[in-house]
């Protein structure tokens, strides 16, 4: 990885940790029968498929493919 990505990569990161923070808040603010419930949850759930992306290509070698 290029050095001049790390700052992109700890922004990034930082971007999604806010999403999933504001999304676990709601999850226990939500009552177990909201139907919202779902929707924060999936959200929460694509924060932190994000994040495991962004470590993941953060880690790749140029010229690798992440999959």
């Amino acid at each position: 990885m290029m050095r001049n990505s790390r700052p992109f990569v700890h922004d990034m990161k930082n971007y999604l940790g806010i999403v999933i923070g504001y999304s676990n808040l709601l999850l226990e603010e939500l009552p177990p029968e909201d139907p919202l419930r779902t929707d924060v949850d999936e959200i929460r759930k694509a924060g932190e498929a994000a994040i495991a992306l962004v470590e993941k290509w953060s880690a790749t070698p140029p010229g690798d493919d992440v999959k």
